[in-house]
């Protein structure tokens, strides 16, 4: 294949690199409110992260530990336990009620979250690249498919 057709790999995206130093617990202060898009991309790569650490049928004890685990561990952050661990459920494919949890916060959890699962689920920087990378694509591809 020609060099100039083939594929690009790595993270392209702002919001996929700062995932990644989300997960290596190197990443800055945000001192700007992320576009819809960003936080989509974060979205699906927490979806991605919690059911590669999670069964659909986990048990709900095994979720909390980790929700708190992940809230001690980050005191600082004021997350409530039962949204957080409500959207982990979500990613899991329960049906739960989060749409009318606040961005700030879904936001604040799927980072926090990220990193946490990231970290439990042992992944190596290739391993993180590629989950980060899958996010990115299939964010692109759920916009293609809703249009905008």
């Amino acid at each position: 294949m020609s060099p100039i057709f083939s594929p690009v790999h790595g993270i392209h995206t702002a919001a996929g690199r700062y995932l990644q130093r989300v997960a290596y617990e190197d990443a800055p202060a945000r001192s700007e409110s992320p576009t819809s898009a960003t936080r989509h991309v974060w979205e699906i790569a927490f979806g991605l992260a919690a059911r590669r650490r999670f069964e659909p049928d986990s048990p709900l004890a095994e979720i909390r530990r980790t929700v708190s685990a992940t809230l001690q561990l980050h005191s600082a952050v004021v997350l409530p336990p039962l949204t957080v661990e409500m959207l982990i459920r979500a990613a899991l494919g329960e049906d739960v009620p989060v749409d009318e949890i606040d961005d700030s916060v879904r936001t604040g959890a799927h980072l926090l979250l990220f990193a946490r699962l990231v970290d439990e689920l042992a992944l190596t920087d290739g391993e993180l690249e590629g989950l980060v990378v899958e996010a990115e694509e299939l964010a692109v591809d759920r916009i293609a498919e809703t249009g905008g």
